[in-house]
């Protein structure tokens, strides 16, 4: 990193913010905008060609086309002689969403739900543009001063292209091992905006219970685990029947039966938890009261919701492998 430089292009470096695989992001104070942005910084002399061509360049393309308030917003990109690109991104002074449920424990169910009823709208919008994210998990998903949930890195994501109509599977497998699918661990061609969906239940299910559906250092027994489709619910907090039908609902193993972002947006769940009386009472009420009478009982199998796959933008794809 070359404070230098960057002073150059109007950025005064504050502070770091964290490291990545290929980089590390920190803040700095824009004089033309006059406030705080995140810049991510990557030494193209510290990695390898294939990122260079496969992600980086890919990645570049699409941040700066992506508009919507539930995605981190790129300013600029700029690039030194000697190799370092530098990407201005919108700053979240809330941190992530991992660290949010480190410092509260499980989060409450209107909570929950108003932070993946952003990550709906803003997968939605990406899979509308035929993109997919491919590393959907709690450390990628920030904040904003206000809780406002907003996706970032795009580092691993894909444009999704057709042949003769049908969805050319995606063969890389990428991501992160605990919010990936078993169709994705068991190196199948898969379809990638199914495999966000996916890695959004896993999202769910860390918010409402700080802890994974699916969590083993095996990965064999973890695909078996998946494959049985028998989530663990704890006991303690208690999360509603609605809530928990969701989550089966979203990890599903069978990827025709995985439920769509649409079908989602009007499940039982989020209707009720965004109906204004509900938010009003929870507004009044402690993070778990309310649901005293609710049993903890296993979510029936998707009985309110349909989890079928009709929806023809999201559904899976029969062509063959390319």
């Amino acid at each position: 990193m070359d404070k230098t430089f960057m002073e150059c292009h109007g950025y005064t470096y504050q502070s770091p913010l964290g490291k990545g695989m290929f980089g590390k992001v920190v803040t700095a104070h824009s004089s033309q905008m006059r406030k705080l942005v995140a810049v991510k910084i990557i030494d193209l002399r510290k990695v390898d060609s294939s990122y260079k061509q496969k992600f980086l360049l890919h990645e570049k393309k699409i941040v700066k086309s992506l508009k919507h308030p539930n995605i981190i917003r790129t300013y600029e990109i700029f690039e030194s002689k000697i190799g370092t690109v530098y990407m201005v991104m919108e700053n979240c002074s809330k941190g992530d969403l991992e660290k949010l449920i480190v410092a509260r424990g499980p989060l409450t169910e209107q909570l929950s739900c108003r932070l993946f009823t952003q990550l709906c709208m803003a997968i939605q919008y990406l899979h509308e543009k035929n993109v997919a994210h491919r590393d959907l998990k709690c450390e990628n998903l920030l904040l904003d001063s206000k809780l406002n949930l907003k996706v970032c890195d795009f580092g691993l994501s894909k444009s999704i292209t057709y042949t003769d109509g049908q969805m050319v599977l995606s063969k890389t497998y990428c991501g992160t091992s605990t919010y990936a699918p078993p169709e994705l661990l068991k190196s199948c061609p898969y379809n990638p905006k199914v495999s966000d969906v996916w890695s959004m239940g896993v999202v769910l299910y860390k918010m409402l219970y700080a802890s994974m559906p699916f969590s083993s250092t095996n990965v064999t027994k973890m695909i078996k685990m998946q494959m049985k489709h028998e989530l663990n619910f704890p006991n303690d907090p208690l999360v509603s029947s609605e809530a928990k039908t969701l989550m089966h609902c979203l990890l599903h193993p069978v990827v025709e039966e995985r439920i769509t972002i649409s079908q989602i947006l009007e499940s039982p769940w989020v209707l009720n938890q965004t109906k204004p009386e509900a938010c009003a009472e929870a507004s009044t009420s402690t993070a778990n009261s309310g649901q005293a009478n609710i049993p903890d009982e296993k979510a029936e199998e998707c009985q309110q919701m349909p989890c079928d796959m009709s929806d023809a933008e999201e559904g899976p794809s029969t062509a063959s492998p390319i």
